[in-house]
């Protein structure tokens, strides 16, 4: 209670929740904030294919039936914006998750064996560090497509299109976490390999705990700070690079994104006028800075509250 108490004194940890319990609230209420249709095959867009050709060849404003307007072929912004917080919620939890706990086994243990299996699990992170993620992306997307198949058994899932329809996951998903796991590795296998020497290791080991409990009990809970502090601050920046993705054409996975890459051609009207048709980048660009401001609030909040130096500074 003492350290929640000390959370929630801060201002900034305030808004991080605010903003965050916002985007929470969208998502899990999004099915009375905007309705599907019952025959919406553009999930998470919504079209409206009741309007005129004509109309659904330009942008609309926004009007009494689509509060935040159109994009070209009548995609709704609000709805996509609503059902995005769904999915972006989903995959930076996802991500920010499966590469924490990744990252923090392969260094907990390697950084608690030591030695040369630490050296060479150290130069296989590092290796994953310089290989960029969104060759990664490219590389799982390309290794789905061919696990479809093609000829007469194409109509049958391999066991990896199995296993990806089943989960929900995509390729970017994926890729994120398997080149995103190396910082948490490096930040735990650094802390372990420093604790593993204090006192109360040693004399945890003296009364006969194997290596197994000693990791559990001892060294990963008290090593685990920075990896949470990191992993808050991931979930925004995960959903950030997705859209950035889904943005220059890498990946669809992103409604936030996909809504940016659709209406990128009205961002300056034809008249040269840069608000004209303000709402086919605006309401998604203020929505993907918010969720990333609100998770980095929440990271700062976490790291003053977690950080031992921190902690002593304001004690004194």
């Amino acid at each position: 209670m003492r350290l929640l108490r000390r959370f929630l004194a801060g201002r900034q940890n305030w808004i991080g929740l605010g903003i965050v319990g916002i985007f929470l609230v969208i998502a899990l209420a999004a099915h009375f904030l905007s309705p599907p249709d019952g025959t919406n095959i553009f999930y998470p867009f919504l079209k409206r294919s009741a309007e005129p050709e004509e109309q659904q060849s330009s942008p609309q404003p926004p009007s009494r039936d689509h509060p935040l307007g159109t994009l070209p072929h009548g995609f709704d912004v609000y709805h996509a914006l609503i059902w995005g917080a769904r999915d972006a919620l989903r995959l930076g939890l996802i991500v920010a998750t499966g590469s924490a706990a990744l990252g923090m086994v392969i260094g907990a243990v390697s950084g608690y064996v030591g030695g040369s299996f630490n050296q060479f699990v150290l130069w296989v992170t590092d290796s994953f560090l310089a290989f960029p993620i969104i060759a990664g992306v490219v590389l799982f997307r390309s290794l789905l497509s061919i696990s479809m198949g093609s000829g007469p058994a194409a109509d049958a899932p391999s066991p990896i299109q199995w296993l990806f329809l089943t989960l929900r996951l995509d390729p970017v998903m994926i890729a994120l976490i398997l080149f995103s796991w190396t910082r948490y590795a490096r930040l735990i296998n650094a802390n372990v390999a420093r604790m593993k020497a204090l006192p109360y290791i040693q004399a945890a080991k003296s009364l006969g705990a194997g290596s197994g409990r000693v990791l559990l009990r001892h060294l990963i809970p008290n090593a685990i700070s920075p990896a949470i502090v990191l992993a808050a601050r991931d979930i925004g920046g995960m959903v950030m690079l997705q859209a950035a993705f889904s943005f220059i054409g890498v990946d669809g996975g992103s409604p936030w994104g996909v809504l940016l890459a659709n209406g990128r051609a009205w961002i300056i009207s034809p008249s040269g006028n840069l608000l004209e048709y303000w709402w086919v980048y605006l309401p998604a660009t203020v929505t993907l800075v918010l969720f990333g401001i609100g998770w980095n609030l929440l990271g700062d909040g976490l790291n003053n509250l977690l950080n031992p130096h921190t902690v002593h500074r304001k004690l004194w």
